[in-house]
């Protein structure tokens, strides 16, 4: 008999079963060497091992590192990419790729050397993986998504992963022969080998290793990439006048660009539907669930809400009156054990009713696809009207982009510093 499936479209619905402890993400319970490529990792951890390497690499995403993204390293990034590149056509995909890639190749811990090559080639790593997170919408056939993305993962480990784990022991040795001037790395992979040396045999297994750097370096890029291009989908789809007016809002209000972000997110997640697992007999809003079925949410009508977001809930209007304790953004990011844990970095501070109407704090951070958003609508950014943008149709979520050419005054650099 067919394990059953239940269906939640409520923004309450949704809340009660992304807090409740006996749903998981573990829907494929394979091990890598029985073909599933993401066996193991952070996101698809449940119970006490999810909260113990989720309180691990939280260290990564301490507000202080954040910080210095947004402040410090990723301006210089932005400045580079868009100064040396040519005006005319670009992949707005590729581009917002290559930029999110660095900082996502940073906190994974991955050595490269700079050059558009190398980016080029780790994003096309990126994009292989984010089928393989997508596997229950692919359209087509999964089995064989699995093995490219296994494929993929082999490469990734052999051209990057490897080269930079010895470069970190190497780090790591002269640190502790007590050579001075010597500062390690604050990423996933001197993490790991840290708590290797203190007998912490959490990554004991390499591969597991690649997986974990595999799931930063997608969920660092992949969808900060796809957000920048679903924002500009939605201001280049504005009335003129008012197209005009929010792409010069835009590009000298950060403000705003979070606000365009958030927006966008709401109305276009990631993942449109989340999926889990009943590990044990469970009641979701009422609802008994037995031990063995799925639950399908659906964040796409949840996050349309009209109590929550306003008479014209599905249109995009960044300056919507919202509830005091509701985010922009919605329920998008999730809650609960499993709320994105790179939200902070890619989408900043939640924006909700009370936030907006208050204003935001000097030390409130924006995040790193506004500051792309931005940073694109000040350099003129307009529609290709010879190249219209092309809807990633490997999967059914709907708000993925294959490309999404632009008009933009500057392209893709030479070569950018690591």
């Amino acid at each position: 008999m067919r394990d059953a499936e239940f269906r939640f479209d409520t923004y309450p619905e949704i809340l009660d079963a992304l807090r409740h402890p006996d749903l998981s993400r573990s829907l494929d319970k394979r091990s890598f060497a029985e073909g599933n490529p993401r066996a193991g990792i952070l996101s698809l951890l449940h119970g006490d091992e999810h909260k113990m390497r989720r309180r691990m690499e939280n260290a990564l995403f301490q507000r202080q590192a954040l910080v210095r993204y947004e402040r410090d390293l990723f301006p210089g990034v932005l400045s580079e990419v868009l100064d040396r590149g040519e005006a005319g056509r670009t992949d707005l995909f590729e581009l917002a790729g290559a930029l999110s890639v660095v900082l996502a190749a940073r906190r994974t811990g991955i050595d490269h050397d700079g050059t558009a090559e190398q980016l080029a080639e780790l994003f096309g790593y990126v994009t292989v993986i984010a089928q393989a997170a997508a596997i229950f919408d692919v359209v087509g056939d999964r089995d064989r998504v699995q093995r490219e993305t296994i494929e993929v993962l082999e490469r990734f480990d052999e051209r990057y992963v490897r080269p930079s784990r010895r470069h970190r022991e190497r780090i790591l040795d002269a640190i502790a022969a007590g050579e001075p001037d010597r500062e390690a790395p604050h990423d996933l992979l001197t993490m790991a080998l840290r708590r290797l040396r203190a007998e912490d045999d959490t990554f004991a297994d390499h591969g597991l290793l690649v997986r974990e750097a595999g799931l930063f370096l997608h969920g660092g890029s992949h969808t900060s990439a796809q957000t920048v291009c679903n924002v500009f989908y939605h201001l280049f789809g504005l009335p003129d006048d008012q197209q005009r007016s929010w792409l010069r809002r835009v590009a000298d209000d950060l403000l705003a660009a979070q606000q365009c972000v958030h927006e966008t997110v709401r109305l276009r997640p990631p993942n449109p539907e989340l999926r889990r697992l009943a590990e044990l007999d469970a009641e979701v809003a009422g609802v008994p669930i037995r031990q063995g079925s799925r639950i399908v949410l659906d964040i796409r009508t949840a996050n349309r809400d009209p109590a929550l977001f306003g008479a014209r809930p599905g249109a995009f209007d960044p300056d919507r009156e919202i509830a005091d304790g509701i985010p922009l953004w919605g329920l998008s990011f999730g809650v609960g054990a499993h709320i994105c844990i790179g939200r902070s970095v890619a989408g900043g501070l939640p924006l909700t009713g009370r936030t907006l109407r208050a204003g935001v704090p000097a030390a409130h951070l924006y995040g790193l696809v506004a500051l792309m958003v931005q940073a694109i609508a000040a350099r003129g950014v307009a529609p290709d009207a010879e190249r219209p943008p092309e809807l990633d149709r490997r999967t059914t979520r709907g708000t993925r982009w294959l490309r999404f050419p632009v008009l933009l005054p500057g392209g893709a650099p030479a070569r950018m510093s690591p």
